[in-house]
C-alpha cells in the first residue's frame, strides 16, 4: 500500500489547495515579522546612538550584529516557529485562519525530523520561483515538494458549526 493511498483509509479530510497554503503563509509572514523586528527595536534602543556628521544617511550607522548573526537569529525565529506549532498542533496561527492542519501520512503530528526536511525543501520550493508549491497543481494527489520529501500533508479541516 503507498503512503497516500494509507493516508486516505486514515484522513479522511481533502488535501489543501496550494491558494490556502500560500495565504496562511502570507498571514504567517506578518507574524514573523514581528517576532524578527520586535526584539531588534530593544536592541537598537538600549545601545549607544551615534551622532551622524552633517551629510550623513541613515544607512551609514553600523549594523545591529554581523550578518551571520542575523541569518543565525532569523534561521532560528523562523524555523523555531514553525517546528513548535506543527509539533505541537499541526497548525500555525495562519493556518488556523485558513483551516488547514499539518499532518504526517499516517495521520499522527509530524515529527521533528519532518519538520526539519519541510522546512529546508519548503524555503528550496519558495527559491525556485515557488515551483514546490505550483507542483501540487500537477501532482496527481496534489502534494507539493516539501509533502513528499517529509512524508506530511496539509489537510483542510471541517467548518464548526454555529452555535
Amino acid at each position: 500500500m503507498s503512503p497516500d493511498t494509507l493516508s486516505a483509509t486514515i484522513s479522511p479530510l481533502p488535501r489543501a489547495s496550494v491558494v490556502r497554503r500560500l495565504a496562511a503563509l502570507v498571514y504567517d509572514c506578518f507574524l514573523l515579522f514581528g517576532l524578527l523586528v520586535a526584539p531588534l527595536i530593544v536592541l537598537v534602543a538600549l545601545r549607544e546612538t551615534p551622532t551622524l556628521p552633517d551629510g550623513a544617511v541613515a544607512h551609514d550607522l553600523p549594523p545591529i550584529a554581523p550578518a551571520p548573526v542575523m541569518l543565525a537569529y532569523s534561521l532560528l525565529i523562523v524555523c523555531g516557529f514553525y517546528w513548535y506549532f506543527w509539533r505541537k498542533n499541526g497548525q500555525t496561527l495562519g493556518m488556523q485562519a485558513w483551516r488547514v492542519r499539518l499532518d504526517s501520512i499516517d495521520g499522527t503530528r509530524p515529527g521533528l525530523q519532518q519538520c526539519a526536511i519541510r522546512s529546508l525543501v519548503g524555503v528550496v520550493s519558495l527559491l525556485a520561483a515557488g515551483c514546490g508549491y505550483w507542483w501540487a497543481w500537477l501532482d496527481r494527489d496534489g502534494a507539493s515538494w516539501h509533502d513528499r520529501a517529509s512524508n506530511t500533508r496539509v489537510v483542510v479541516l471541517p467548518k464548526r458549526p454555529r452555535r
